[in-house]
């Protein structure tokens, strides 16, 4: 029984060595057929012998079957030969071509000996001319003679520096025309992705101005250089180059591995929270920036294993810092830990079939490109993760009962009285001496009482919006100096006790917020206001802005020292003081903390903030040195003017009557510099005589802006009457300081013109 058991077994072997194909058919039914079936391949590792050696009875002996659909050889010190028996028995004329799908092969050889001898049908390969191609496809194809023998011999020399991975078949036209239209449908979607990522990526960095985008588009663009270039779809555009195929690839897949490195830096902002990973990065970038000039230069003259160790180690190191910043808990850094665990895997995966350990052709082919596009498609949903709002959670999560809502209520009356008694007392001497100087006094404490009244609606309502969860919207960026100065100008304007307040700020400049400017604002002169004092002892508010581990946010600090004995922790009152604070931080995603030390108590905020910075294209120290005027009745528009003002070099004067406005002009040749006069069109002033009056008083240089709460007043009428340009009340904040350049500008044109600004009378 033991010998029927192995008599059966050879049998099965001889049955299967005598199933397979020796001979490569293509007929009416089989329009492809792979040559590893059929196929035998010698390696000559001496790359001494020529085809009549090859095709001798000494060698034919040494072929050995391939018996493998998709040849990879790994990296051989030697010439491939590969043999193969061909058969083309269609019915009808169909043109039958060689296809050999060989990426990065820097030589192939054909030979048809019963054809012709001993000559070489084709010379190709990524070393030689693209012009040698007699198809131009992306692979190597060659079309068989119409004339061949009912049998005919292959030969095809296949010689490389490079791992070695080819897939040999022959096909009709059809079924080539049919494989190559799949392949370029599979890269226009791959590619597509791409394209769409970039566009998205130009579209935020026109709108945000953040940096990151700059080595993500590079990244996108190498990925994409990278593909075509390991499908060769892009030696048909320099035909007379040769190794352009190895040169692009080399390139493309050094100028990935730099933009990621930079792309990290970016992210991660490594540069301020980690400033010895952040050293190693740029070296490592530097790196690979270096080796991609020489490997472009000259990809033959240095051994493939280098840029595989330059990849592999650089990937190392990403994938160190991804851990790193990941364990050290840096926001968003999860989906840089993803990416980057993805790509590694992938490239692990993808190296290994290119050395011939996992025998893939789609994996060789499509998975390089398909791992780098999934983990560029994850740093993209970091990068949109870190830049949408942030979602606004409930502040307010207990319901409160209807005593404190009466708590509430007794707070607001108790801080209106004040200013009711301070109204009605100034209203009173109003009427007894409307003329007198105490009159002016307590019509001035009435003004500031009814602002205070506005501010305390203001937060009421503000209040409100928060518990009803009405979004705040927020229509162009502010610079956060700005913003400061507003705050601490509207503190002035409110104050009713003569209150000393130090405002220390640090790391504010060319900071443009993105969000929630507004509540920020009202939070900085909610503290000022909260936490004055009324000794002579000054409350000190240090704003500092911190860069956190990711770009597009921020971190502000906000420190108030020293506080009121009258302040609390108390979470229970629900009144319009810490409370309400508490409640804007919270707004805000914030952390406050009451702290004590030495006696002294202090309160610390940490706000995390959407900003960027955005360094000005206007440096005020740079422009031409003009003195301005502004001219109008003290009203809101005006001081929010001045606020906005508040950091120019230039001499600034508020005028509120025009005759002594026009006494400051008189004689205009003995003044040093030129003026801009902001004219408000406020209290009762009528614009075209005041024009009138200004203009013969005016020089060639002096500039005359028009600031208007009329929506209807046109530009051309402006003109008309005089003036330079005009701006209404509602874009103070976001074009009054270009208007201002401008006009510099202009006047600066105008310093040495001859011609006069007074227009002859006809």
């Amino acid at each position: 029984m033991f010998y029927r058991l192995i008599l059966l077994f050879l049998l099965s072997i001889s049955n299967i060595a005598w199933g397979t194909d020796t001979l490569a058919i293509i007929d009416n039914d089989k329009d492809v057929f792979n040559l590893g079936k059929s196929g035998s391949y010698f390696i000559d590792e001496s790359q001494s012998l020529t085809f009549e050696e090859i095709v001798s009875d000494q060698y034919i002996k040494q072929f050995r079957p391939l018996n493998r659909e998709y040849l990879q050889f790994g990296v051989v010190k030697g010439n491939v030969w590969i043999r193969a028996d061909a058969a083309i028995r269609t019915t009808h004329n169909v043109p039958v071509l060689l296809e050999i799908r060989s990426p990065r092969l820097p030589y192939l050889d054909i030979y048809l000996p019963n054809l012709y001898g001993n000559q070489v049908q084709a010379e190709l390969g990524g070393a030689r001319p693209y012009r040698n191609r007699q198809v131009e496809t992306p692979h190597y194809v060659f079309p068989l003679p119409t004339n061949t023998q009912p049998v005919f011999t292959l030969y095809l020399k296949l010689s490389s520096h490079l791992p070695m991975n080819a897939k040999i078949e022959l096909k009709t036209l059809s079924k080539l025309s049919q494989d190559a239209q799949n392949d370029f449908i599979i890269t226009g979607f791959l590619v597509g992705i791409l394209l769409t990522l970039l566009i998205c990526s130009v579209f935020f960095f026109i709108k945000t101005s953040q940096q990151i985008f700059l080595p993500y588009g590079l990244l996108l663009l190498s990925i994409a250089a990278l593909h075509l270039s390991l499908h060769d779809q892009i030696s048909r555009f320099f035909p007379d180059v040769i190794n352009i195929q190895e040169r692009i690839y080399n390139l493309a897949a050094l100028s990935c591995l730099c933009s990621m490195v930079f792309f990290s830096r970016f992210y991660l902002a490594t540069k301020d929270a980690f400033p010895t990973l952040d050293k190693v990065l740029l070296i490592t970038g530097y790196i690979n920036a270096l080796f991609a000039f020489v490997f472009m230069m000259s990809p033959e003259q240095i051994n493939i294993f280098a840029l595989t160790i330059v990849a592999i180690s650089t990937l190392g190191v990403l994938t160190v810092h991804a851990i790193v910043v990941y364990i050290k808990n840096v926001p968003f850094a999860g989906y840089y830990l993803v990416a980057h665990l993805i790509l590694t895997t992938g490239y692990g995966a993808w190296v290994l079939s290119v050395y011939g350990i996992i025998p893939s052709e789609a994996l060789f082919e499509w998975g390089l490109t398909i791992t780098i596009i999934v983990e560029a498609m994850i740093h993209f949903a970091g990068m949109m993760a870190k830049s949408t709002p942030f979602l606004q959670r409930p502040t307010l999560k207990e319901k409160h009962s209807y005593a404190d809502e009466i708590d509430l209520l007794t707070d607001i009356s108790s801080r209106l009285r004040r200013q009711v008694n301070i109204i009605g007392g100034g209203l009173s001497h109003l009427e007894q001496a409307a003329v007198s100087n105490d009159t002016k006094l307590f019509l001035a404490s009435s003004l500031n009482a009814n602002n205070n009244i506005k501010n305390l609606i203001e937060r009421i309502d503000l209040l409100s919006d928060i518990q009803n969860r009405i979004s705040i919207e927020q229509p162009y960026p502010q610079p956060l100096n700005q913003l400061i100065d507003h705050a601490y100008n509207n503190v002035q304007r409110l104050d009713q006790d003569n209150t000393v307040l130090e405002w220390n700020i640090s790391k504010t400049d060319h900071v443009e917020i993105l969000q929630n400017a507004a509540i920020l604002q009202h939070l900085i002169e909610s503290l000022a206001q909260e936490f004055k004092h009324f000794t002579d002892q000054a409350l000190t508010l240090n704003i500092t802005r911190h860069a956190l581990n990711r770009d597009g946010t921020m971190l502000l600090e906000l420190n108030c020292s020293p506080l009121p004995n009258r302040m609390h922790s108390s979470k229970n009152q629900f009144d319009l003081g810490l409370h309400y604070i508490t409640l804007l931080i919270d707004y805000l995603r914030g952390d406050v903390q009451l702290l004590e030390q030495d006696n002294v108590s202090s309160i610390h905020i940490q706000l995390p903030i959407r900003a960027h910075v955005r360094p000005s294209n206007n440096d005020i120290t740079k422009l031409p040195m003009f003195d301005l005027i502004l001219f109008g009745q003290g009203d809101a528009d005006v001081q929010k003017a001045l606020s906005i003002l508040q950091g120019y070099n230039n001499k600034i004067e508020h005028y509120v009557e025009l005759d002594a406005l026009i006494e400051h002009l008189l004689h205009p040749f003995s003044r040093e510099r030129g003026t801009i006069i902001l004219v408000f069109d406020n209290g009762g002033h009528i614009p075209h005589i005041t024009q009138q009056r200004l203009m013969p008083l005016m020089r060639n240089e002096d500039q005359c802006l028009l600031i208007s709460n009329n929506v209807k007043m046109s530009l051309d009428y402006v003109k008309k009457l005089g003036f330079d340009d005009l701006l209404t009340c509602t874009e103070l904040e976001s074009q009054l300081e270009q208007q201002l350049t401008r006009l510099m500008q202009k006047g600066e044109r105008l310093k040495n013109a001859s011609l006069s600004r007074i227009k002859p009378l006809l």
